[in-house]
This record gives C-alpha cells, structure tokens and sequence, in this order.
C-alpha cells in the first residue's frame, strides 16, 4: 500500500472512530464506558497516523498519545475525580496538538487531495471532542472548588452531565447552534464555551479560505 494510500485509510479509521463516538456513545453511554475508552484509543493513533508528520511532530505526539492512553485506561479502573481531570486532561492537549498540526499540514501542502478533505473534516470533529473534554475539566473543578451540590454546567432536569452531554453541549457550540437546554453558568465554564465558539468559526473561515485557494491555485497550475 502507498503512502497516500495509507494515509487515506488512516484518516477514514480517523473519521469512522469520531463519528462513532459522537453519534454512537451517547446511545450506549455508561459510566467509565468502556465504548469510549476504546475509541478514544483508536482516536489518538489513528489521528498520529493520520498525516506524513515530521519527525520532530511524531517524537513529539507518540509519547503524548500514549501518556493519555495510560491516563484514559487508569481513570477506567480507578474511579476519582482528580483520575478522570488528569484524564481529560491530557486527552485534550494531546487531541489539540493533533488538530494545530492537521491546519499546519493542509497550510503547508501544495495541492488539495483526498487525504487534505479527510483531514479537514477530522480535524472540525477533534475539535468538538476537544471541547467535550475541556467542558468535563471545568465543570469537575468547579464541583471540586463549590462542593458536590454545586453545578458549573446547568443540566434541564438538574442531573449530574456525563460525557455524551458535554459531547453535544460543545458541539452545539462548535457549530454556534446554541439550543439553550444545557448551559454553562460558572465562570469555569464560560470562558470554555467562548474559546469553542470561536475556534469553531476561525477554524471554517480559515480552512475554507486555505482550500478553495489551494484548489484554485492548482487548477491555474494545470
């Protein structure tokens, strides 16, 4: 199998794996579901594999992956609150340094291929999962800072969000959607929403404008 071969199927795996996790989870979801370690797992190396990265970026992503791997699988056995922030913790920056290197590979390439489209796509959908795990982080150091009866998200029927919920509320974000029905209200939260809300228009804006640049810069090439 070629290398742009490879790549292609390593970012369909990639695609695959996301939508699972963010149509699929929350149908099946459980707490420390198994469902989502697993494909969180997938998530990670076939996001490392998923472009013919540098050197310098795989030294540095392949110790980040498996660091949250370790991380992911702990909190899945040992059930605590600081477990599952330093779990979603390293899953965010580790999935964020995959997304900062997918926009800098598609900036720095010269065509626009399948593999470029697949990584576009990819990287809108880490990023929404980036947010999810962000929203887990925050509204678990609000309730470690205000007390267990203390919410820093705002569920419609009051209950305790699990990580499908965070799914959906970064997603509605991501896309500016904004049903109102689960809210952030503390000044943890917030701030989360905010950076969501606009990475999610700056990454369109952006990747759209880099693409149709691209497109047409090899079309005049021809």
């Amino acid at each position: 199998m070629t290398t742009p071969e490879r790549l292609a199927r390593n970012n369909v795996i990639l695609l695959v794996c996301l939508l699972a996790l963010v149509l699929l989870y929350p149908l099946f979801e459980v707490e420390n579901s198994l469902l989502r370690d697993l494909l969180i797992t997938a998530i990670l190396f076939s996001g490392v594999y998923s472009l013919e990265f540098s050197t310098l970026s795989r030294k540095l992503l392949l110790p980040l992956a498996w660091l949250t791997v370790i991380t992911t699988w702990s909190n899945h056995f040992i059930s605590a609150n600081l477990m599952t922030m330093i779990d979603f913790g390293t899953t965010s920056f580790t999935l964020a340094a995959i997304v900062v290197l997918m926009i800098r590979h598609i900036a720095n390439s010269r065509v626009v291929t399948r593999t470029i489209i697949l990584n576009a796509i990819n990287g809108y959908i880490l990023l929404g999962v980036v947010g999810a795990a962000l929203f887990n982080i925050a509204n678990g150091a609000h309730i470690l800072l205000h007390g267990a009866g203390s919410a820093g998200i705002l569920m419609p029927d009051g209950s305790i969000p699990e990580f499908g919920d965070y799914l959906y509320l970064s997603f509605i974000t991501l896309t500016t959607v904004g049903y109102g029905d689960i809210t952030p209200v503390s000044h943890m939260t917030r701030p989360i929403s905010m950076l969501i809300s606009l990475s999610g228009q700056l990454y369109m804006t952006i990747l759209i404008a880099m693409l149709v640049g691209k497109f047409l810069a090899s079309n005049e090439r021809q």
